[in-house]
């Protein structure tokens, strides 16, 4: 990020970009809406898709339709640009792309005789992660304590956020109780994996990786984001499981650069100029190569930057190809994250208090009923 607000900044003699690095998500929007109380926005920020959602719904951001319409931006050519959307204005412009895969130690998994590709689903994956935790004495799986972690396995059990009809809350589903209760099982119970909770922001998450790099566990659930500092050489990406019969349904979603209505004009347009430089072709995959994130552009896929890349290391399509062919698009929550917010206390409840999915999923869902009702009502 640094190296490409660097070579902007070099680009041209208007515009400055002022880097304020945060240590995750929730920690941005905290600053941000710290900033707006103040009545002195950012001219940018980058949010994740549920503090996207709450900013949108607090009708802070710019709309971006006018800009996004200029030819030179080829709107065309961007990936998951409707994520953007909220009460049919573009408030919202891909940064980049994540999508959540499977990470494995490569000689662990072929010293056993496992094939991570011609496992069924996660079920198999288990009894892989069993036979694991018997010979090698590690945790055969790591669950990443990650609420959208959580959501995927329940989508890929076949479960829903909502109805069809968009008017009740399904978390408490028994594709939703299935998909959770047997991840508890495994680790609570079997003990044949592990979750990483706590911490300072991510440190969480970099636990997990380095347990698996250090020959602590076999494999982790994790970011398409982690491809730019894991070592191929041991680790393979692998694409997410289903459950049962049912199909992976992982979320491919979109983090937003968004712009901010009170900001100054003349920071408005040197956000937007910054915007265009950094979702360009070779800006996108240049940040693609160097992370393991999915480019915002289908042309970035064909830059020599990007195919020189894949030669060294082919899993970099692995996150590309699971977003096109098995992703689907986040739940858009209407209640501005409040159903989201019920999601993740239940995860905590599930993952690290080790209560029965189906108790923490049924407390969870007539909390986000509640929520959804107030904004049907409306």
């Amino acid at each position: 990020m640094n190296k490409l607000i660097e070579d902007f900044n070099k680009s041209n003699d208007k515009y400055e970009i002022v880097p304020v690095v945060q240590g995750e998500y929730g920690e941005t929007l905290q600053a941000l809406q710290a900033s707006l109380a103040a009545g002195k926005p950012p001219a940018l920020a980058i949010n994740r898709y549920p503090e996207f959602m709450k900013l949108a719904n607090s009708d802070v951001l710019l709309p971006l339709d006018e800009y996004m319409n200029e030819p030179e931006f080829n709107k065309d050519d961007m990936l998951l640009l409707d994520q953007g959307l909220y009460d049919e204005k573009t408030l919202g412009v891909p940064a980049f792309v994540a999508s959540q895969m499977m990470y494995y130690r490569k000689d662990i998994f072929e010293k056993h005789n496992i094939n991570y590709d011609e496992l069924e689903n996660f079920e198999e994956l288990a009894e892989a992660a069993k036979l694991i935790k018997e010979k090698e004495g590690i945790s055969g799986w790591s669950v990443m304590w990650y609420t959208e972690h959580m959501i995927d396995y329940a989508r890929s059990a076949g479960g829903d956020i909502v109805s069809e009809d968009g008017k009740t809350v399904t978390i408490d589903s028994e594709e939703w109780v299935y998909a959770w209760d047997s991840i508890r099982k495994w680790i609570h119970e079997d003990k044949i994996m592990d979750t990483v909770h706590g911490g300072n922001g991510w440190e969480w998450w970099y636990k997990t990786i380095d347990n698996v790099m250090n020959d602590r566990s076999a494999g982790y659930t994790g970011s398409s984001g982690d491809g730019g500092d894991l070592d191929f050489t041991k680790v393979a990406t692998g694409m997410q499981k289903g459950f049962k019969d049912s199909e992976p349904r992982p979320v491919a979603v979109s983090v937003m650069f968004n712009l901010f209505k009170d900001a100054p004009k003349e920071q408005q347009e040197g956000a937007w100029e910054f915007v265009k430089f950094y979702t360009a072709a070779e800006q996108t995959a240049y940040w693609a190569v160097e992370t393991g994130y999915i480019p915002v552009r289908d042309s970035a896929v064909e830059t020599d930057i990007y195919q020189e890349k894949l030669k060294e290391n082919p899993y970099l399509a692995v996150p590309l190809e699971q977003a096109k062919t098995k992703g689907i698009p986040p739940y858009v929550d209407p209640t501005g994250g409040k159903i989201y917010t019920e999601i993740e206390l239940a995860k905590d409840k599930v993952l690290i208090q080790n209560i029965p999915a189906k108790e923490a999923l049924e407390e969870a869902q007539k909390k986000a009923q509640k929520e959804l009702d107030k904004v049907l009502k409306k």
